[in-house]
């Protein structure tokens, strides 16, 4: 006999991301992101960035994202925000996004933003239902395992907090 669970009940801490915390990640990205991510965490020492992960009860890192407080003066840039595969559309990236815009908002920001790849409508779709409105385009690149940049044009959402 097989029986559907309707809820499971499972405890999630959202906190700081750590350097000891870096290879519980190795399901968000290659080398080359770990590298990115390790190198971001530096920025936290000086209060650029903040960088938080989402635990659950058992240990696990399910989630991870960040927030930079410089790149746009007037906005924290959530970024970096990435989700379990196993842990998508259950809530994980509500509440990571929720608590990086808490900490925009602490730090005297009235609004956020984040850029989606315009191959990425599964993201775009959440960033819409949370209340984010497009704001504009951009080019962006990041480093790849291979050594190359990944190039790819992004939509640029905002919103108010």
């Amino acid at each position: 006999m097989i029986r559907a669970v309707e809820s499971l009940p499972v405890r999630l801490t959202v906190r700081d991301l750590e350097p000891e915390d870096l290879p519980g990640l190795s399901w968000s990205g290659g080398p080359a992101h770990l590298r990115v991510v390790a190198e971001s965490w530096q920025r936290t020492l000086s209060e650029e960035v903040v960088l938080l992960c989402v635990e659950a009860g058992n240990g696990q890192l399910v989630a991870c994202g960040g927030l930079d407080l410089v790149k746009e003066p007037q906005a924290g840039e959530l970024w970096m925000l990435s989700v379990h595969e196993a842990w998508q559309s259950l809530g994980v990236g509500t509440l990571l996004i929720g608590a990086l815009e808490q900490e925009a908002a602490v730090r005297g920001h009235r609004r956020v933003q984040l850029s989606v790849e315009d191959d990425n409508p599964r993201a775009a779709a959440l960033y819409r239902r949370l209340g984010y409105r497009p704001a504009g385009r951009r080019e962006e690149s990041w480093p790849l395992d291979d050594g190359t940049l990944h190039r790819t044009t992004t939509t640029v959402l905002r919103r108010q907090l």
